[in-house]
């Protein structure tokens, strides 16, 4: 077994990584703290361990997310599953690359970084694989935002607004969000909103006006899916509160 230790510059964050021939995990060093030792860091990652006490996350997704609670924090564990025709023959399997290109491993990283940042996404505590000869399976761990509902459930605009806004400032950013829809961005009870599920999400130097569009686009179209009769003002809050941050010309100087 191999340990490391690995620091972001400026950052509170610290991960604790372990690793045997056939799984590996990288967690943050507050869960690994309270969990104690590997065995109890690899019950996190499996809805089936009793204290977990794991019920279903039942809006959104493809019915593989759970929230569960680890050492001292509430939780969201989710196992990667395949979307599309390719389901229909490999549900929740990869190709095996190394763990630094699993799934799991690279969201978990991007999530560090927009935390870190300050962007609102759940705080990452753990990415975990398991790997099977050539293909693998993995597994997410998020801190739970408390009293949260999808944007999907709002039907205040001045939310919509500022959801447009949030998602400016992560364009702004330079983040792809590769599954940006009505469920993916949350409210909590404060009003505050969050945005989830960076899956294949990818950090670039700059995004394109077209790139900008075609996330958009795929809210506009989860949105829809809703049929809610209020959409279009919806849509007309949230590119309204989009636009007036990407312009702000404070945030351009």
């Amino acid at each position: 077994m191999k340990y490391s230790l690995g620091w972001r510059i400026g950052c509170e964050i610290v991960t604790v990584e372990s690793s045997l021939a056939d799984r590996w995990f990288r967690v943050d060093q507050a869960l690994a703290e309270c969990c104690g030792s590997d065995a109890l860091i690899w019950d996190c990652f499996d809805p089936l361990t009793p204290n977990l006490d794991a019920r279903p996350v039942t809006e959104g997704g493809r019915a593989a997310a759970w929230f569960v609670r680890t050492g001292a924090f509430d939780a969201v564990l989710r196992h990667y599953r395949r979307g599309g025709l390719v389901a229909k023959f490999i549900k929740n399997y990869y190709f095996w690359t190394g763990f630094t290109h699993t799934r799991s491993c690279q969201e978990f990283e991007l999530l560090q970084i927009l935390w870190r940042f300050g962007l609102p996404v759940p705080r990452p505590l753990g990415a975990a694989a398991w790997r099977h000869g050539l293909i693998y399976r993995a597994a997410l761990l998020t801190q739970r935002i408390p009293h949260a509902k999808p944007l999907a459930q709002c039907t205040d605009l001045d939310t919509w607004r500022r959801a447009g806004a949030v998602i400016a400032d992560m364009h702004r950013m330079g983040v792809w969000h590769a599954d940006l829809n009505v469920y993916n961005v949350l409210i909590d009870d404060q009003a505050k909103v969050w945005l989830i599920d960076f899956d294949r999400g990818r950090l670039v130097a700059f995004l394109t006006p077209a790139q900008r569009a075609r996330n958009l686009s795929r809210l506009l179209r989860s949105l829809k899916k809703l049929c809610l009769t209020q959409q279009h003002s919806y849509w007309s809050a949230l590119r309204e509160g989009y636009q007036e941050q990407w312009l702000a010309p404070e945030l351009l100087e």
